[in-house]
């Protein structure tokens, strides 16, 4: 299982496409997110005149929902080019 990542105090798209460029995640691989972030994502695109791919992508990253409850907020995991 990989570790969990800080990626700031208040979790945004804006957030995610900075840390995506930053620790150069790739295409293709997942975010996963605690339930109360994915959630804020998802308030952030329905307020948002932006056009956002289903599902949930940043720059080629899938954003998920953490459905086990084991990621804490402000944190992700990285999956490493899974097959969902």
């Amino acid at each position: 299982m990989s570790e969990f990542v800080i990626i700031g105090d208040h979790i945004s798209i804006a957030t995610i496409r900075s840390y995506l460029f930053a620790k150069k995640i790739d295409q293709g691989d997942s975010l996963v997110l605690n339930a109360v972030d994915f959630e804020h994502i998802l308030d952030e695109i329905r307020h948002s005149e932006e056009s956002v791919d289903i599902p949930l992508n940043v720059l080629g990253v899938l954003l998920l929902k953490d459905t086990s409850g084991d990621i804490p907020i402000g944190k992700v995991q990285i999956l490493k080019n899974e097959k969902l």
